[in-house]
């Protein structure tokens, strides 16, 4: 959430003149990703923050360190028991020093610093009395050593990390109290806060000099030297100062009666004109440098993607330009975007918020207001400037002049400052103001009826009804005054539908009705209607019949959003006359088949609202670019001809959960270049440090023994943006003749039984938008061989193989000659009887004869070693669960005989739409289970939804009749240390939840 401070509310910031981005300023969201205990964090409060040379980040928690890869937490904690630990679990701060080198800060008083190449902690030691625990600082001296911030003043660090002088209280005129600041800036001084004063001390002086915070000494406990030099100071309780230039008098920019009574915990830069402070319990001052003026970011319970806490402790401005923020609530990160995108969401807990949460229709007025109507009633009038200004209420009395607690389906602004608004309860009328509303009664239609299109032209209201076609009806002078109906259904009764979704006004004469079943092109002047209809087999014709949005281009082609079919666009008309279309779908880039909505920005760009979030369409090129949560957005789930354009050329979507604002322009490429790294070695199934294997400079050799003869490794592209876009490939030099592309989901390059001989392991990687790295990560390989492997041990055994091969020739050449044809066909015979017998053993102890699956036994080995190779290579791997609805009905109807028909034809068509490396089994009666390998809880879910449809088309033939039946299906994917048992109760309830939604049906197990 994003308040914006006044000068009332923040004294010394200026306000300045509104500007186009200050638009949507006041009602737009700062949207975060929140990780805590769910994603893997060691403790829900993070205390500190740093990003490493390499690129990972760093979360020192109340509960331990650990180490983001983008996909995986990995977590250090504090083990007496174990050497190169953790000194303690409360981590206060982190620094990494100009080597490069990351140094940990912990609540016992204790220092310690990470050695990457062993993966462990070197204690230092502070000097530091008995009860001093406290490590609030640590930044370079300029010279390899380190200044450490601590409750007894300051203590030097030389390159060596040995403690060379010690700066106390009094000392120099060191202030008094806890030290929790300390900063060098550019010019080689020291600045340096506690909790009772502020202090400097020059680059070639010895002493330090108080510096008074209005007037006196308050304590600090944040500083910050700004890429303008200006130095950012946070204090306790008692706001931010700044110092423009040096030896300028420190001046406020928040005083202690305006700003909430907390301490700034952190200062950083957040943009090109932007200072994030954080708050203790306070969440988040953002202050624009070149205007000073101030917003604030704060946690909001309504929305999932708001600050996880308004408790800050830290923050952090990675490689990338993203933000991190830690406090109680845990770690939230806000990716880096353009802007061009802003988020509104519905019902926040703010002053002139959103009064709804689902925008369902959408009305740009000329005077620069934005009309928003809601799913569950009600109307907002918002000033994009200022916030919502003006709200139609629903009433259940006097529903006459109020609206209807239903939904708000269409609107339109008519002539005479009049807005019209279609619900699902009728047609009403209100002032431009946003003060009053009426019922609008139309002669012949049942006032009570739905409206789902609304469009005013010329005088003209024309009407988009659920049920009744199209009207055309001219409003009276006056809002009482009775109305003319210049076309009415009988006119519209060639409609594909009466059905109507959607109205645009087209070129010339044209009008365009989008309904429920087909498209169509309505003639105003000759009253001509042609259906349009759909009609998935012809490529060139609309690809599905229910239309939900319509827009034109600037070059006048019809853009048409459907139901199931994607987008098309015009493109002529063939020789018999047919509007002919060109469809996008999936593969051209649409994120969902249900395009919602469609809107043009200033700049001619087309974006569509999709089931599944937004996409971007350049008219020119026709090339579609779904726009993920990196991009800014963030709804993914948007409604019907929800959409609308602004007239300073924003182009505006109504989803659940909000609206989406975007600006006109091109969304710049995101270029950002990660580092790709190894997150986890195994060699011959041991974990390795990794650390010496990411130092570019000089990487490590890996060298594998003939008794450890396996490589796993583990790498990430450190865009953290939207990981989930990121896509990785590897190829092991010597080994391998392409390129082996993989997903987020699996970045792991695994190899076994690898031939002695050296290598070289090439990784890559891709950022948010596809672009690859430059530079692959190379690991050099080496295969040591088994001593059988060594050229003399092979020389050696093929002189002894020689001199056996001729003794033998010599002693036994005549008796093989003359037992040979004997014992080859003894030993034919039998060998086939055996393999027979065997063959029939193996069936028999394996296979349930009745359904040609694994039998219980089976499945219960297999699915063990199935679990164990899953957990060791950190694969998914998931387990189904299927009972055959009401089979007991069918053993009492038909008999034993056709139970036992309807198991053997389920097993068939089981097996037979299966996967190779599945294992399908009979656990008992009519249950079944499947396990998946390589394989996550949404794949498993939509191949059980397979089976599921297989199995409800199977007709079992019968003595008397066809047997038809249904299966009700569970789905759990493994979990960390979990075992069969527990992985199969898990997928048992979500069987017994099918059974119990009514059966046939899949159900995933949360």
């Amino acid at each position: 959430m994003v308040a914006v401070l006044a000068c009332a509310g923040l004294p010394g910031l200026a306000t300045a003149p509104a500007r186009a981005a200050d638009r949507w300023a006041s009602l737009a969201s700062t949207v975060f990703r929140n990780y805590d205990r769910d994603q893997g964090m060691p403790h829900p409060v993070a205390t500190a923050l740093a990003q490493g040379r390499d690129g990972f980040i760093w979360i020192g928690t109340q509960g331990g360190l650990t180490r983001w890869d983008g996909y995986r937490f990995k977590g250090y904690e504090a083990d007496p028991s174990v050497p190169g630990s953790l000194p303690d679990n409360w981590i206060q701060t982190l620094h990494v020093d100009s080597a490069g080198r990351l140094w940990v800060g912990t609540t016992s008083g204790r220092l310690a610093r990470y050695d990457a190449l062993h993966d462990r902690f070197d204690p230092i030691s502070l000097a530091l009395k008995p009860g001093q625990i406290h490590i609030g600082a640590i930044v370079d001296d300029g010279g390899g050593g380190l200044w450490v911030g601590t409750d007894d003043g300051l203590r030097h660090l030389n390159a060596d990390a040995k403690v060379v002088s010690i700066v106390r209280a009094g000392m120099l005129g060191y202030p008094e109290g806890r030290t929790q600041a300390v900063l060098r800036d550019r010019s080689g001084a020291l600045w340096v806060g506690t909790a009772a004063g502020f202090a400097r001390r020059s680059p070639k002086g010895s002493a330090f000099a108080a510096v008074p915070l209005g007037g006196s000494m308050l304590g600090v406990s944040a500083l910050f030297e700004g890429a303008d030099g200006r130095l950012w100071i946070g204090t306790v309780r008692n706001g931010l100062f700044v110092i423009d230039r040096r030896g300028a008098v420190p001046r406020p920019i928040g005083v202690a009666a305006h700003l909430p009574p907390s301490s700034v915990s952190a200062i950083g830069v957040a943009g090109p004109h932007e200072i994030w402070a954080t708050l203790r319990s306070s969440g988040i001052v953002s202050v624009d440098t070149s205007t000073e003026v101030a917003t604030r970011i704060l946690h909001d319970r309504t929305v999932p993607t708001s600050l996880a806490h308004d408790d800050v402790w830290t923050l952090l401005r990675d490689d990338a330009g993203s933000m991190w923020v830690g406090g109680t609530g845990g770690l939230s990160y806000h990716p880096r975007d353009s802007g061009q995108i802003t988020t509104v969401f519905g019902t926040q807990q703010r002053p002139g918020g959103l009064s709804g949460s689902d925008v369902v229709s959408i009305l740009a007025t000329r005077d620069g207001h934005v009309w928003l109507g809601y799913l569950d009633g009600g109307v907002d009038v918002i000033d994009p400037m200022r916030g919502r200004i003006a709200a139609l209420r629903p009433s259940r009395t006097r529903l006459d002049r109020s609206l209807p607690r239903d939904t708000v389906f269409a609107m339109t602004e008519g002539s005479g400052n009049r807005v019209y608004i279609g619900t699902r309860r009728g047609l009403y009328v209100a002032d431009l103001s946003g003060r009053s509303v009426r019922l609008i009664t139309v002669k012949g239609r049942d006032p009570r009826l739905p409206i789902n299109a609304l469009l005013y032209d010329a005088g003209i209201l024309w009407v988009g009804g659920e049920y009744d076609g199209v009207w055309g009806i001219v409003p009276g002078a006056t809002v009482r005054a009775v109305h003319r109906i210049v076309f009415s259904p009988s006119d519209t009764a060639a409609l594909s539908n009466p059905d109507v979704n959607t109205l645009l006004r087209g070129r010339g004469r044209d009008m365009w009705a989008g309904t429920r079943d087909g498209l169509n092109r309505i003639d105003l002047g000759s009253r001509r209607i042609e259906a349009i209809p759909g009609d998935q087999s012809d490529p060139h014709a609309l690809p599905a019949g229910f239309v939900a949005a319509l827009q034109l281009d600037r070059t006048g082609r019809l853009w048409v959003g459907t139901f199931g079919g994607g987008l098309a666009v015009t493109t002529g008309r063939d020789a018999r006359g047919r509007l002919r279309f060109r469809r996008f779908g999936l593969a051209d880039g649409l994120p969902h088949l249900n395009v919602d909505s469609l809107s043009l920005d200033g700049s001619g760009t087309l974006w569509a609202g999709t089931d599944d979030g937004l996409a971007r369409i350049d008219p020119r090129t026709l090339e579609i670019r779904a726009v993920r949560r990196a991009d800014g957005g963030v709804l993914r789930d948007y409604f019907v001809g929800a959409h609308g354009a602004t007239a300073a050329g924003e182009a505006l979507l109504g989803a659940k959960d909000g609206l989406t604002v975007i600006r006109p322009g091109t969304p710049p490429v995101w270029r950002f270049a990660p580092r790709i790294m190894v997150t986890d070695l195994r060699i011959g199934g041991a974990s390795v440090p990794v650390g010496p294997y990411n130092d570019t400079s000089v990487p490590a050799q890996i060298v594998i023994t003939p008794d450890t003869n396996s490589l796993a490794v583990e790498f990430s592209a450190l865009d953290f943006t939207a990981p989930e876009q990121n896509s990785f490939s590897y190829k092991l030099e010597g080994f391998d003749e392409h390129w082996t592309d993989t997903d987020p989901s699996r970045r792991l390059a695994a190899y076994t039984n690898l031939p002695p001989g050296d290598y070289t392991l090439r990784l890559r990687g891709t950022n948010r938008d596809g672009q690859w790295t430059e530079r692959a990560l190379a690991l050099r390989i080496s295969v040591l061989p088994a001593s059988y492997q060594r050229l003399w041990f092979r020389i050696a055994l093929m002189a002894l193989l020689a001199l056996a091969i001729v003794a033998l020739l010599r002693g036994w050449t005549a008796h093989l000659r003359r037992r040979q044809r004997e014992l080859e066909r003894q030993i034919a015979n039998r060998t086939a009887d055996l393999s027979a017998a065997n063959d029939r053993l193996t069936e028999l102890a394996q296979i349930d004869m009745l359904t040609g699956c694994a039998n219980r036994r089976h499945l219960l080995d297999r699915a063990n070693e199935m679990i164990v190779f899953a957990a060791r290579h950190d694969l998914p791997l998931s387990l189904t669960v299927l009972d055959l609805d009401n089979f007991k009905r069918v053993n009492d109807t038909w008999g034993h005989p056709g139970g036992d028909a309807v198991l053997a034809a389920a097993g068939h068509v089981l097996r037979h739409h299966g996967r190779a490396a599945d294992l399908l089994g009979r656990i008992g009666g009519e249950e079944f289970a499947l396990l998946m390998p390589n394989t996550a809880a949404q794949g498993a879910r939509l191949h059980a939804d397979q089976l599921r449809q297989a199995l409800s088309e199977l007709e079992v033939p019968v003595e008397g009749g066809d047997i038809r039946v249904t299966a009700s299906f569970g789905v759990a994917q493994l979990r960390a240390g979990e075992d069969y048992d527990e992985l199969y109760a898990r997928a048992d309830a979500a069987l017994y939840a099918a059974k119990d939604a009514g059966r046939n049906q899949v159900k995933l197990c949360a």
